[in-house]
């Protein structure tokens, strides 16, 4: 009866600690450990890291992705992350909040928007830092593009909206995945479309499943207040050819190099007035995670120009040249920019009958 009352006295005083506030913190932490503070950002840092392409023998598709040879072009693979729903991020019907989408969105078009824009960056802020400069001495406004501090400003990548349509709930503590991949692009915007999928078995990785949501999302090239067409972002990474010659960019497509000073071009008007292609001022960047993938991929971009562009070349030489001439990458472009036209000036539109009220 002694060992029976010492071994009962022993379980309840193992339960009372175990029972205790510190404890209950803890386990509720370790439960929503995807929101606890700086997670975020760690989330953000791996997978912008885990995608820079530092090395003329990095691949164009991330690591987990094993496409058949030249199936698709590179700029249109997708590219999966997985995540869960902890109790944080549930509403009063206990599924994912609306609200807490666009948070796991900002993770997995980082991973897609560092992929493609890392390798020609540099490049493309080299070139149009002579271009800005040679622009500001002939107009004789070297002063008025001298940023605060005598630095000079960097290329980075701005979020412009997000649209998000919701099909079915995430349960707490379900495993989903969010595939991102390039649809199109034009003469400022490139356009990414996000689903979020129940992996079916043995799906694990591969985009495939239920369709939870679906997520619409538009980037711009910035250099201060010019605005870079991404074409030229796009082709300085290796992922885009060179334009056939006599061939000209249609009304929907992105043109290719940057003019500064020209009063008669739209990149002209931006380097001489400060404002964007719609008229907005802008002088930072509009996402969220703009300002974290501004300093990395100037960072990335480090180190010989010889070396960069011999990795562009690699790049251009990496798909099959036959079955995805310049020709069909523009059919695939065209193709998801007509898709996407609605969606494209429906915020213009929307302004433009209902803002001045």
């Amino acid at each position: 009866m002694a060992s029976l009352s010492t071994l009962s006295h022993f379980l309840q005083e193992c339960i009372s600690s175990l029972l205790t506030w510190k404890a209950l913190a803890l386990f509720l932490a370790l439960m929503n450990l995807k929101n606890l503070p700086l997670v975020w950002h760690a989330r953000l840092a791996h997978h912008l890291y885990r995608n820079i392409r530092r090395t003329p023998q990095d691949p164009h598709h991330p690591a987990s992705t094993h496409p058949p040879p030249h199936a698709t072009h590179p700029i249109f693979l997708p590219l999966t992350i997985s995540s869960r729903t902890p109790i944080l991020e549930t509403d009063y019907n206990f599924h994912k909040s609306n609200s807490t989408y666009f948070s796991d969105l900002d993770i997995a078009r980082t991973a897609l928007a560092t992929r493609i824009f890392t390798p020609g960056s540099r490049l493309v802020n080299r070139d149009l830092d002579a271009e800005l400069a040679s622009a500001s001495a002939s107009s004789g406004k070297a002063e008025k593009q001298q940023p605060k501090g005598g630095s000079k400003l960097g290329l980075y990548i701005a979020l412009g909206s997000v649209f998000c349509s919701f099909k079915r709930e995430i349960k707490p503590f379900e495993r989903y995945e969010i595939t991102s991949r390039v649809i199109s692009w034009d003469e400022k915007w490139v356009y990414m479309i996000s689903y979020f999928v129940r992996p079916q078995a043995g799906g694990k990785g591969t985009g495939k499943g239920r369709l939870l949501a679906t997520a619409l999302s538009k980037y711009v090239v910035k250099k201060g207040r010019v605005t870079v067409p991404p074409e030229r972002v796009l082709r300085a990474s290796g992922f885009l050819p060179e334009r056939p010659a006599g061939s000209v960019a249609s009304s929907a497509g992105g043109g290719g190099s940057l003019t500064p000073g020209d009063s008669g071009s739209e990149e002209g008007q931006l380097l001489d007035e400060g404002i964007t292609a719609t008229g907005t001022a802008t002088g930072t960047a509009t996402g969220v995670d703009a300002a974290v993938v501004r300093e990395v991929l100037l960072d990335a971009g480090g180190g010989d120009d010889a070396v960069k562009e011999e990795q562009r070349e690699r790049n251009v030489h990496s798909w099959n040249e036959e079955d995805w001439p310049w020709e069909r990458i523009e059919e695939e472009r065209l193709r998801g920019l007509r898709v996407v036209e609605g969606y494209a000036g429906l915020d213009a539109k929307l302004f433009e009958e209902w803002g001045g009220e």
